[in-house]
């Protein structure tokens, strides 16, 4: 375990169930960080705002943060405007 302490605002549950995650429209302007063969790290002001379809409902947020996964596909944490529902 990590001495970190949990900055969490909410419990997390364990949940499975098919999401879409569409992008709103726009850009962001900033500037390299840093750079190698295949990558750039970007600094940039504002958000990545997004819709996502979860159940047919609809909720919007903004992209927090994105983490590859070993399997290729890649994590995205959000932070919606709304609670969630789960059935």
């Amino acid at each position: 375990m990590s001495d970190q302490p949990n900055r969490r605002r909410h419990e997390r549950l364990p949940v499975s169930t098919p999401a879409a995650l569409v992008l709103a429209a726009g850009s962001l302007e900033g500037e390299t960080v840093n750079a190698s063969l295949h990558g750039l790290l970007i600094r940039a002001k504002g958000r990545i705002s997004v819709v996502v379809k979860l159940n047919g409902r609809e909720y919007r947020g903004r992209l927090v943060r994105a983490e590859p996964m070993v399997d290729g596909g890649t994590y995205y944490a959000l932070d919606l405007d709304d609670p969630v529902h789960v059935d």
